[in-house]
């Protein structure tokens, strides 16, 4: 229901959306800590100054997303943290918003380090002609963007999401899906790094043709070497 707002954003939240964005926030910041109780639907309606139909709207967004749980008569409140579905799109972007970044950062990395080793290595086993060309498609604008940071953002997203698309695995397929916005914005923090992006090329062509040429043990080796060069360029620009 609700999405993160930048500072080149034009558009206004507003309603229920509004609502369920400012409490997810403040869950997320610890205002409200797991086990904790929400204002009720009236002082929650008077607290943003919108009707109690537009506040049940964004608690139901909120329970959708694991955040919350409401209860008749026991009231509405906060779930332990191991039930938030920190990969929903909306959170992930919310969770890079509140920061720290470095924090979000390591910890998305680590989820990164445990599935797309993996998925290249399923990828290269699979051999899906057509996601492969889409993976090769995705480098070759890398390759050509390797000089201009901006330009490298959408390509490098694309690369790995392919990769993931390619494994044949449909969770893994899921996983690409869902972290895409967490995705994006890390790989706009590792791209800080005052060598990058030129440097990492050369590190993806080794995980596409590991790919290409069937091999799926140098494919999970090359996925492991970029994202372990990834993680010393996080660790240095973040410190």
């Amino acid at each position: 229901m609700f999405r993160a707002m930048h500072s080149d954003d034009t558009a206004v939240e507003t309603g229920a959306a509004a609502i369920a964005r400012r409490l997810a926030s403040a869950i997320l910041r610890g205002q409200y800590p797991p086990q904790s109780l929400l204002p009720g639907e009236i002082e929650l309606a008077t607290q943003f100054g919108a009707s109690r139909t537009s506040v049940r709207e964004a608690l139901k967004s909120l329970s959708a997303k694991g955040l919350i749980l409401s209860r008749k008569k026991a009231g509405t409140s906060v779930r332990p943290r191991a039930d938030w579905q920190m990969l929903d799109r909306d959170l992930l972007a919310l969770r890079l918003e509140i920061g720290p970044e470095h924090s979000f950062a390591t910890d998305l990395l680590a989820l990164r380090q445990a599935i797309e080793p993996a998925a290249a290595a399923a990828a290269a086993q699979f051999q899906d002609k057509a996601a492969i060309a889409v993976i090769a498609g995705a480098f070759a604008e890398m390759e050509a963007a390797s000089h201009d940071r901006k330009r490298f953002v959408d390509p490098d997203l694309r690369f790995h999401k392919a990769i993931l698309a390619a494994s044949g695995n449909e969770f893994m397929m899921a996983f690409g899906a869902m972290i895409e916005a967490g995705l994006a914005a890390f790989i706009t923090i590792s791209l800080r790094h005052t060598e990058a992006p030129a440097p990492s090329v050369p590190l993806h062509h080794n995980i596409l043709k590991a790919i290409e040429a069937a091999d799926p043990d140098a494919a999970r080796t090359a996925m492991e070497t970029l994202l372990s060069r990834t993680k010393s360029n996080i660790n240095q620009d973040l410190a």
